[in-house]
């Protein structure tokens, strides 16, 4: 494929091959289109590094900002940037956000205008043959930049796929963990209730035992007493002792 021209220019003026080279696919077909109103619209070319998000009123073109919730992506420039605001800047364009003429542009001469329109615009199949070294660099560090993106976009996934292999694990571990709670919590009961069976039993044995020794020693008067009866002259003595 045919490395585009370096210069490119989007009716924000700001959208150039430096911000393109750091987006995404989409933003090639989003520039393209932001290509053919600029010739309507502020009819600037903005070179590469001429490219700034904070501008100043002395600049050929200001940001309007349409959505106020978009105003902090003009609170840097374009280079302090994340690839996520590279994207909010590329989808933004004419939405949330345009570039309109600054104080300026009152300085910027029409035959600049006519003449880097023409170059820039309605002679590209002469860029496409003789491609500067600007357009070399520009499509190498947008490949890189891709790459990246796409590295980071695996990553990601792969960390998603991760986390939701360690949630299922969590919730075996958590139906585990309920159904141990509940084996300990049913073994509870039974020693408990073993517990009070033997303390019961315990209890039993120990008013047999003292019974037992009580019958036991009602036995003992008992035949104690009737052998003294079958017995007279042991209970005459006994007697005539006291």
């Amino acid at each position: 494929m045919a490395p585009e021209p370096a210069t490119r220019k989007g009716p924000n003026g700001e959208l150039s091959a430096e911000k393109s080279a750091k987006c995404p696919d989409c933003f090639d077909h989003r520039l393209r289109y932001q290509i053919t109103c600029a010739r309507s619209q502020l009819g600037l070319t903005i070179l590469p590094t001429d490219v700034k998000l904070i501008t100043t009123p002395e600049d050929v073109y200001q940001w309007s900002i349409l959505t106020p919730g978009r105003a902090a992506l003009f609170s840097r420039q374009l280079s302090k940037h994340s690839i996520g605001a590279y994207i909010d800047l590329c989808n933004g364009v004419g939405v949330h956000f345009k570039a309109v003429l600054g104080k300026g542009a009152a300085d910027y001469e029409p035959e600049t205008r006519l003449v880097t329109t023409i170059t820039a615009f309605e002679a590209p199949e002469k860029s496409r043959e003789h491609p500067s070294s600007d357009a070399i660099t520009f499509q190498l560090s947008a490949k890189e930049w891709r790459e990246k993106f796409n590295t980071e976009v695996a990553k990601r996934e792969a960390l998603e796929m991760e986390m939701m292999g360690i949630k299922e694990e969590n919730v075996d571990l958590l139906t585990e963990m309920q159904a141990l709670r509940k084996t300990e919590a049913t073994r509870t009961q039974h020693l408990e209730k073993a517990w009070e069976i033997l303390t019961m039993s315990s209890r039993i044995l120990q008013e047999r035992a003292s019974k037992a020794t009580e019958d036991s020693q009602k036995l003992l008067r008992a035949a104690a007493y009737l052998k003294l009866e079958s017995n007279p002259c042991v209970s005459s003595e006994v007697d005539s002792s006291i």
